[in-house]
Protein backbone atom coordinates (compact mmCIF):
# COMPACT_ATOMS: atom_id res chain seq x y z
CA UNK A 1 0.00 0.00 0.00
CA UNK A 2 1.46 3.23 -0.90
CA UNK A 3 2.14 6.00 1.58
CA UNK A 4 -0.94 8.31 0.81
CA UNK A 5 1.39 11.49 2.25
CA UNK A 6 3.70 10.85 -0.89
CA UNK A 7 4.04 12.98 -3.51
CA UNK A 8 2.89 11.69 -7.02
CA UNK A 9 4.53 11.79 -10.65
CA UNK A 10 3.59 11.20 -13.71
CA UNK A 11 4.48 7.35 -15.03
CA UNK A 12 8.13 7.04 -15.55
CA UNK A 13 9.14 10.31 -14.35
CA UNK A 14 11.19 10.37 -11.19
CA UNK A 15 11.32 14.00 -8.92
CA UNK A 16 13.54 16.62 -10.56
CA UNK A 17 16.40 17.22 -7.82
CA UNK A 18 16.15 20.80 -6.49
CA UNK A 19 18.26 23.15 -7.87
CA UNK A 20 21.34 24.34 -6.35
CA UNK A 21 23.57 27.21 -6.76
CA UNK A 22 26.87 26.32 -8.53
CA UNK A 23 30.03 25.72 -5.35
CA UNK A 24 33.11 27.87 -7.39
CA UNK A 25 34.30 30.10 -5.07
CA UNK A 26 38.02 29.41 -3.57
CA UNK A 27 39.48 31.32 -0.85
CA UNK A 28 41.40 33.69 -3.49
CA UNK A 29 37.97 34.85 -5.17
CA UNK A 30 36.46 35.12 -2.19
CA UNK A 31 39.55 37.42 -0.91
CA UNK A 32 39.14 39.30 -4.06
CA UNK A 33 35.48 39.99 -3.97
CA UNK A 34 36.20 40.94 -0.74
CA UNK A 35 38.92 43.57 -1.61
CA UNK A 36 36.72 44.61 -4.74
CA UNK A 37 33.59 45.34 -2.19
CA UNK A 38 35.71 47.68 0.48
CA UNK A 39 38.44 49.38 -1.82
CA UNK A 40 35.77 52.12 -3.40
CA UNK A 41 36.06 55.60 -4.08
CA UNK A 42 35.86 56.47 0.03
CA UNK A 43 39.93 56.09 0.66
CA UNK A 44 40.69 58.68 -2.32
CA UNK A 45 38.59 61.32 -0.89
CA UNK A 46 38.50 60.49 3.57
CA UNK A 47 42.40 61.30 3.66
CA UNK A 48 41.40 64.83 3.38
CA UNK A 49 38.12 64.71 5.02
CA UNK A 50 39.53 63.19 8.49
CA UNK A 51 42.64 65.58 8.40
CA UNK A 52 39.89 68.50 8.38
CA UNK A 53 38.96 67.09 11.47
CA UNK A 54 41.68 65.45 13.62
CA UNK A 55 45.15 66.42 11.62
CA UNK A 56 48.28 64.17 11.75
CA UNK A 57 46.25 62.11 14.51
CA UNK A 58 44.11 60.53 11.78
CA UNK A 59 46.67 58.33 11.17
CA UNK A 60 45.54 56.65 14.66
CA UNK A 61 41.76 57.03 13.66
CA UNK A 62 42.69 54.80 10.67
CA UNK A 63 44.30 52.06 13.43
CA UNK A 64 41.31 52.58 15.72
CA UNK A 65 38.55 51.94 12.88
CA UNK A 66 40.91 48.37 11.83
CA UNK A 67 40.54 47.16 15.11
CA UNK A 68 36.50 48.10 14.91
CA UNK A 69 36.19 46.20 11.70
CA UNK A 70 38.59 43.61 12.46
CA UNK A 71 36.33 42.80 15.69
CA UNK A 72 33.25 42.87 12.99
CA UNK A 73 35.32 40.33 10.70
CA UNK A 74 35.89 37.78 13.69
CA UNK A 75 32.94 38.19 14.74
CA UNK A 76 31.13 37.45 11.17
CA UNK A 77 33.81 34.55 11.00
CA UNK A 78 32.39 32.74 13.87
CA UNK A 79 29.14 33.30 12.59
CA UNK A 80 29.88 32.07 8.88
CA UNK A 81 31.41 28.86 10.28
CA UNK A 82 28.09 27.98 11.85
CA UNK A 83 26.05 27.91 8.41
CA UNK A 84 26.55 26.88 4.97
CA UNK A 85 23.00 28.32 3.42
CA UNK A 86 22.97 31.40 1.55
CA UNK A 87 21.96 35.38 3.63
CA UNK A 88 25.17 36.68 5.08
CA UNK A 89 23.68 39.01 8.12
CA UNK A 90 20.03 38.44 7.32
CA UNK A 91 20.09 34.45 7.85
CA UNK A 92 22.45 35.37 10.92
CA UNK A 93 20.21 37.99 13.08
CA UNK A 94 17.07 36.17 11.45
CA UNK A 95 18.39 32.90 13.07
CA UNK A 96 18.80 34.57 16.31
CA UNK A 97 16.30 37.32 16.91
CA UNK A 98 13.36 36.38 14.42
CA UNK A 99 11.67 37.67 11.42
CA UNK A 100 10.82 41.11 12.13
CA UNK A 101 15.12 41.38 13.42
CA UNK A 102 16.05 39.79 9.76
CA UNK A 103 13.95 42.05 7.75
CA UNK A 104 15.63 45.21 9.52
CA UNK A 105 18.44 44.11 8.45
CA UNK A 106 17.65 43.74 5.25
CA UNK A 107 16.00 46.77 5.11
CA UNK A 108 19.27 48.57 6.61
CA UNK A 109 21.32 46.84 4.06
CA UNK A 110 18.96 48.67 1.31
CA UNK A 111 19.52 52.46 2.85
CA UNK A 112 22.97 51.76 3.36
CA UNK A 113 23.62 50.69 -0.10
CA UNK A 114 21.55 53.75 -0.96
CA UNK A 115 23.57 56.43 0.42
CA UNK A 116 26.64 54.36 -0.51
CA UNK A 117 25.36 55.04 -3.93
CA UNK A 118 24.96 58.76 -3.03
CA UNK A 119 27.83 59.26 -1.39
CA UNK A 120 29.95 57.67 -4.56
CA UNK A 121 28.38 59.26 -7.24
CA UNK A 122 29.19 62.38 -5.34
CA UNK A 123 32.65 61.74 -5.21
CA UNK A 124 32.76 61.14 -8.85
CA UNK A 125 31.44 65.08 -8.96
CA UNK A 126 34.27 66.58 -6.05
CA UNK A 127 37.15 64.54 -8.49
CA UNK A 128 36.34 66.24 -11.67
CA UNK A 129 35.32 69.18 -10.15
CA UNK A 130 39.34 69.36 -8.82
CA UNK A 131 40.08 68.98 -12.22
CA UNK A 132 37.12 70.39 -14.42
CA UNK A 133 36.31 74.14 -12.76
CA UNK A 134 32.92 73.88 -14.31
CA UNK A 135 32.13 70.98 -12.79
CA UNK A 136 32.65 72.56 -9.42
CA UNK A 137 30.17 75.00 -9.40
CA UNK A 138 26.42 74.17 -8.43
CA UNK A 139 24.49 73.76 -11.76
CA UNK A 140 28.03 71.64 -13.35
CA UNK A 141 28.20 69.60 -10.05
CA UNK A 142 24.67 68.67 -10.01
CA UNK A 143 24.68 67.74 -13.86
CA UNK A 144 28.10 65.35 -13.60
CA UNK A 145 26.04 63.47 -10.56
CA UNK A 146 22.99 62.96 -12.81
CA UNK A 147 24.87 62.18 -15.71
CA UNK A 148 26.90 59.91 -13.90
CA UNK A 149 24.02 58.38 -12.06
CA UNK A 150 21.91 58.21 -14.91
CA UNK A 151 24.87 56.20 -16.77
CA UNK A 152 25.00 53.16 -13.78
CA UNK A 153 21.15 53.00 -13.95
CA UNK A 154 20.99 52.44 -17.14
CA UNK A 155 23.80 49.84 -17.08
CA UNK A 156 22.08 48.37 -13.87
CA UNK A 157 18.87 47.86 -16.09
CA UNK A 158 20.21 46.23 -19.49
CA UNK A 159 23.83 45.73 -18.68
CA UNK A 160 24.96 44.12 -15.98
CA UNK A 161 25.71 40.65 -17.14
CA UNK A 162 28.34 42.60 -19.81
CA UNK A 163 29.94 44.19 -16.18
CA UNK A 164 30.43 40.90 -14.03
CA UNK A 165 33.19 39.16 -16.08
CA UNK A 166 35.76 41.95 -15.13
CA UNK A 167 35.28 41.76 -11.52
CA UNK A 168 38.88 40.49 -10.11
CA UNK A 169 40.22 42.92 -12.82
CA UNK A 170 38.43 45.55 -11.27
CA UNK A 171 39.75 44.75 -8.24
CA UNK A 172 43.85 44.85 -9.11
CA UNK A 173 42.80 48.19 -11.64
CA UNK A 174 42.18 49.89 -7.65
CA UNK A 175 44.69 48.07 -5.65
CA UNK A 176 48.05 48.20 -7.59
CA UNK A 177 47.49 52.26 -8.16
CA UNK A 178 46.96 52.37 -4.57
CA UNK A 179 49.76 50.47 -3.50
CA UNK A 180 52.60 51.98 -5.93
CA UNK A 181 50.88 55.45 -4.69
CA UNK A 182 51.79 53.99 -0.84
CA UNK A 183 54.90 52.78 -1.75
CA UNK A 184 56.90 55.56 -4.47
CA UNK A 185 55.29 58.11 -1.99
CA UNK A 186 57.50 56.65 0.87
CA UNK A 187 60.09 58.58 -0.62
CA UNK A 188 58.42 62.31 -0.52
CA UNK A 189 57.45 62.46 2.88
CA UNK A 190 58.08 65.45 5.34
CA UNK A 191 58.22 64.80 8.83
CA UNK A 192 56.97 68.37 10.27
CA UNK A 193 53.83 66.97 8.03
CA UNK A 194 52.95 64.49 10.88
CA UNK A 195 53.64 67.18 14.08
CA UNK A 196 50.67 66.21 16.20
CA UNK A 197 48.19 69.46 17.14
CA UNK A 198 44.99 69.12 20.05
CA UNK A 199 42.27 66.76 19.51
CA UNK A 200 39.09 67.04 20.79
CA UNK A 201 37.47 62.69 21.92
CA UNK A 202 34.41 64.06 19.86
CA UNK A 203 36.43 65.10 16.58
CA UNK A 204 38.47 61.78 16.99
CA UNK A 205 35.09 59.62 17.73
CA UNK A 206 34.02 61.43 14.67
CA UNK A 207 36.69 60.70 12.37
CA UNK A 208 36.81 57.09 13.39
CA UNK A 209 33.36 56.93 12.52
CA UNK A 210 33.66 58.71 8.47
CA UNK A 211 36.15 55.84 8.70
CA UNK A 212 33.63 52.72 8.95
CA UNK A 213 32.28 53.84 5.31
CA UNK A 214 35.79 53.40 4.24
CA UNK A 215 36.39 50.11 5.43
CA UNK A 216 32.63 49.00 5.32
CA UNK A 217 31.84 46.00 2.34
CA UNK A 218 33.63 43.08 3.25
CA UNK A 219 30.28 41.54 5.18
CA UNK A 220 28.63 41.05 1.30
CA UNK A 221 31.34 38.02 2.11
CA UNK A 222 28.91 36.23 3.65
CA UNK A 223 25.87 36.22 1.36
CA UNK A 224 26.93 33.47 -1.15
CA UNK A 225 27.56 30.39 1.04
CA UNK A 226 25.83 28.27 -0.88
CA UNK A 227 28.56 29.30 -4.11
CA UNK A 228 31.09 29.00 -1.86
CA UNK A 229 33.53 25.11 -2.24
CA UNK A 230 34.00 24.94 1.50
CA UNK A 231 31.72 27.98 3.70
CA UNK A 232 32.47 26.89 6.77
CA UNK A 233 36.40 27.24 6.31
CA UNK A 234 36.83 29.44 3.58
CA UNK A 235 34.68 32.34 4.21
CA UNK A 236 36.41 33.36 7.65
CA UNK A 237 39.65 33.07 6.21
CA UNK A 238 38.06 35.51 3.73
CA UNK A 239 36.71 37.53 5.81
CA UNK A 240 40.21 38.22 8.08
CA UNK A 241 42.44 38.39 5.35
CA UNK A 242 39.97 41.02 3.24
CA UNK A 243 40.00 43.26 6.45
CA UNK A 244 43.31 42.68 7.69
CA UNK A 245 44.54 43.67 3.52
CA UNK A 246 42.38 46.83 3.32
CA UNK A 247 43.51 47.48 6.89
CA UNK A 248 47.31 47.42 5.33
CA UNK A 249 47.12 48.95 1.91
CA UNK A 250 45.01 52.23 3.68
CA UNK A 251 47.22 53.03 6.61
CA UNK A 252 50.12 52.70 4.11
CA UNK A 253 48.00 55.38 1.68
CA UNK A 254 47.16 57.79 4.03
CA UNK A 255 50.30 57.86 5.78
CA UNK A 256 51.62 59.21 2.85
CA UNK A 257 48.72 61.57 2.05
CA UNK A 258 49.83 62.97 5.59
CA UNK A 259 53.31 62.97 4.83
CA UNK A 260 53.76 64.73 1.39
CA UNK A 261 51.02 67.08 1.93
CA UNK A 262 50.58 69.99 4.32
CA UNK A 263 47.28 71.17 3.08
CA UNK A 264 45.46 67.83 3.21
CA UNK A 265 42.77 69.05 4.61
CA UNK A 266 42.15 71.57 2.08
CA UNK A 267 42.36 69.47 -1.21
CA UNK A 268 39.30 67.50 -3.05
CA UNK A 269 41.35 65.40 -5.02
CA UNK A 270 44.09 64.25 -2.33
CA UNK A 271 45.59 60.98 -3.71
CA UNK A 272 45.78 62.77 -7.13
CA UNK A 273 47.54 65.53 -6.01
CA UNK A 274 49.70 63.26 -4.34
CA UNK A 275 50.20 61.20 -7.75
CA UNK A 276 51.37 64.98 -9.07
CA UNK A 277 53.60 65.57 -6.81
CA UNK A 278 55.54 61.66 -7.89
CA UNK A 279 54.70 61.49 -11.95
CA UNK A 280 53.82 65.03 -12.83
CA UNK A 281 50.10 66.33 -14.45
CA UNK A 282 50.36 62.42 -16.18
CA UNK A 283 50.39 60.94 -12.75
CA UNK A 284 47.47 63.09 -11.38
CA UNK A 285 45.12 62.65 -14.52
CA UNK A 286 45.62 59.12 -13.81
CA UNK A 287 44.98 58.87 -10.39
CA UNK A 288 41.78 61.21 -11.05
CA UNK A 289 40.84 58.47 -13.80
CA UNK A 290 41.16 55.40 -11.57
CA UNK A 291 39.26 57.78 -8.82
CA UNK A 292 36.59 58.28 -11.05
CA UNK A 293 36.48 54.80 -12.42
CA UNK A 294 36.27 53.53 -9.36
CA UNK A 295 33.84 55.19 -7.46
CA UNK A 296 31.20 54.81 -10.93
CA UNK A 297 31.95 51.31 -10.55
CA UNK A 298 31.14 50.72 -6.65
CA UNK A 299 28.26 52.80 -6.96
CA UNK A 300 27.16 50.92 -9.85
CA UNK A 301 27.61 47.34 -7.10
CA UNK A 302 26.07 49.62 -4.57
CA UNK A 303 22.80 50.12 -6.70
CA UNK A 304 22.99 46.60 -7.75
CA UNK A 305 23.22 44.91 -4.01
CA UNK A 306 20.16 47.46 -3.15
CA UNK A 307 17.72 46.43 -6.05
CA UNK A 308 18.08 42.69 -5.93
CA UNK A 309 17.86 42.92 -2.00
CA UNK A 310 14.23 44.68 -2.83
CA UNK A 311 13.56 42.44 -4.84
CA UNK A 312 14.50 38.81 -3.21
CA UNK A 313 12.66 41.17 0.09
CA UNK A 314 9.92 41.78 -2.56
CA UNK A 315 9.64 37.64 -3.08
CA UNK A 316 9.74 37.04 0.22
CA UNK A 317 6.51 39.59 0.20
CA UNK A 318 8.44 41.83 2.80
CA UNK A 319 7.90 44.92 0.61
CA UNK A 320 5.23 45.89 -1.95
CA UNK A 321 5.38 43.48 -4.76
CA UNK A 322 6.40 46.48 -8.04
CA UNK A 323 9.52 47.17 -5.99
CA UNK A 324 10.62 43.92 -7.28
CA UNK A 325 8.97 43.81 -10.14
CA UNK A 326 11.08 42.53 -13.49
CA UNK A 327 11.09 43.98 -16.81
CA UNK A 328 9.60 41.75 -19.23
CA UNK A 329 13.13 41.84 -21.69
CA UNK A 330 15.88 42.86 -19.54
CA UNK A 331 14.57 40.99 -16.70
CA UNK A 332 16.08 43.24 -14.20
CA UNK A 333 14.22 45.18 -11.38
CA UNK A 334 13.99 48.04 -13.33
CA UNK A 335 11.19 49.69 -10.99
CA UNK A 336 13.76 49.21 -7.80
CA UNK A 337 16.88 50.88 -10.07
CA UNK A 338 14.60 53.91 -10.68
CA UNK A 339 13.10 53.99 -6.84
CA UNK A 340 16.69 54.09 -5.67
CA UNK A 341 18.52 55.59 -8.78
CA UNK A 342 16.24 58.83 -8.27
CA UNK A 343 16.51 59.08 -4.57
CA UNK A 344 19.98 58.46 -4.22
CA UNK A 345 20.85 61.28 -6.69
CA UNK A 346 18.87 63.57 -5.06
CA UNK A 347 20.72 62.59 -1.70
CA UNK A 348 24.14 63.18 -3.44
CA UNK A 349 23.16 66.50 -4.76
CA UNK A 350 21.68 67.51 -1.95
CA UNK A 351 24.13 66.73 0.59
CA UNK A 352 27.58 66.96 1.66
CA UNK A 353 30.17 64.00 1.03
CA UNK A 354 31.04 63.81 4.69
CA UNK A 355 27.33 63.26 6.04
CA UNK A 356 26.33 60.98 3.42
CA UNK A 357 29.24 58.98 4.63
CA UNK A 358 27.82 59.38 8.32
CA UNK A 359 24.57 58.08 7.27
CA UNK A 360 26.15 54.92 5.62
CA UNK A 361 28.61 53.90 8.19
CA UNK A 362 25.60 54.58 10.98
CA UNK A 363 23.61 52.19 9.24
CA UNK A 364 26.05 49.51 8.67
CA UNK A 365 27.00 49.86 12.03
CA UNK A 366 23.56 49.45 13.59
CA UNK A 367 23.82 45.88 10.98
CA UNK A 368 27.19 44.73 12.73
CA UNK A 369 25.83 45.35 16.08
CA UNK A 370 22.89 42.92 15.34
CA UNK A 371 25.81 40.54 13.60
CA UNK A 372 27.36 41.18 16.84
CA UNK A 373 25.05 40.34 19.97
CA UNK A 374 23.45 37.42 17.38
CA UNK A 375 27.38 35.82 17.46
CA UNK A 376 26.46 36.26 21.69
CA UNK A 377 23.68 33.82 21.42
CA UNK A 378 25.52 30.91 20.22
CA UNK A 379 29.14 29.01 21.37
CA UNK A 380 32.43 30.22 21.05
CA UNK A 381 34.18 33.63 22.54
CA UNK A 382 32.34 36.24 23.90
CA UNK A 383 35.22 38.87 24.76
CA UNK A 384 35.95 40.26 20.74
CA UNK A 385 32.00 40.29 20.17
CA UNK A 386 31.18 42.29 23.90
CA UNK A 387 34.15 44.96 22.90
CA UNK A 388 33.24 45.54 19.17
CA UNK A 389 29.38 46.08 20.31
CA UNK A 390 30.77 48.84 23.14
CA UNK A 391 32.68 50.18 20.14
CA UNK A 392 29.81 50.11 17.93
CA UNK A 393 27.39 52.02 20.43
CA UNK A 394 30.25 54.64 20.84
CA UNK A 395 30.70 55.61 17.32
CA UNK A 396 26.93 55.51 16.91
CA UNK A 397 27.23 58.25 19.55
CA UNK A 398 29.40 60.78 17.21
CA UNK A 399 26.10 60.72 14.18
CA UNK A 400 25.08 64.49 13.93
CA UNK A 401 21.19 65.37 15.20
CA UNK A 402 20.21 65.22 11.27
CA UNK A 403 21.98 62.11 10.59
CA UNK A 404 20.19 60.14 13.31
CA UNK A 405 16.79 61.54 12.37
CA UNK A 406 17.67 60.66 8.50
CA UNK A 407 18.26 56.86 9.95
CA UNK A 408 15.19 56.98 12.42
CA UNK A 409 13.30 57.90 9.18
CA UNK A 410 14.15 54.88 7.09
CA UNK A 411 13.72 52.10 10.36
CA UNK A 412 10.32 53.60 10.81
CA UNK A 413 9.88 53.45 7.39
CA UNK A 414 11.08 49.98 6.81
CA UNK A 415 9.00 48.89 10.26
CA UNK A 416 5.98 50.08 8.67
CA UNK A 417 6.47 48.46 5.41
CA UNK A 418 6.94 45.27 7.03
CA UNK A 419 3.69 45.30 9.27
CA UNK A 420 1.40 46.90 6.52
CA UNK A 421 3.15 44.26 4.51
CA UNK A 422 2.08 41.12 7.01
CA UNK A 423 -1.29 42.76 7.22
CA UNK A 424 -2.17 43.01 3.86
CA UNK A 425 -0.37 39.07 2.90
CA UNK A 426 -2.89 38.12 6.12
CA UNK A 427 -6.17 39.97 5.03
CA UNK A 428 -5.07 37.98 1.52
CA UNK A 429 -4.92 34.99 3.22
CA UNK A 430 -8.36 35.27 4.71
CA UNK A 431 -9.60 36.23 1.90
CA UNK A 432 -8.83 32.85 0.03
CA UNK A 433 -10.05 31.16 2.97
CA UNK A 434 -13.11 32.30 2.98
CA UNK A 435 -13.66 32.12 -0.95
CA UNK A 436 -12.49 27.95 -0.96
CA UNK A 437 -14.99 27.95 2.17
CA UNK A 438 -17.79 29.56 0.10
CA UNK A 439 -17.37 27.10 -2.83
CA UNK A 440 -17.78 24.08 -0.61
Amino acid sequence: MSDPGARSHPAGSAAAPPVAPLRHLGRFRLVTVGINSVIGGGIFIMPAEVAGLIGPASIAAYVLAGLVVTGVGLALASLASRYETSGGPYLYVRSAFGEFAGFQVGWLFCLARLTAMANLVNGFARYLGALLPWAAHPVGRAAVIAACAALIMTINMIGIRQTSGAANLFAFAKVVPLVILGIGGLFFLHAENFTLTPVGPLSFLRSVLLLIFVFSGFEILTVPAEESLQPRKDMPFALIATVLAVCGIYLLVHSVATGMLPGLASEQAPLATAAGMMAGPAGRYAMTLIAATSMAGCALISLVGGTRLLYAMSRARQVPWWMGSLHAAWRTPVKATLLMGGIGTGLAIASAYSTLAAISAGTRLLVYLACCLACLRGAGGRIIPVLTSLAIVALLCALKKEEIMWGLSGIIIGTVLYFGMMRYTGARRGRAVEAVGGMK
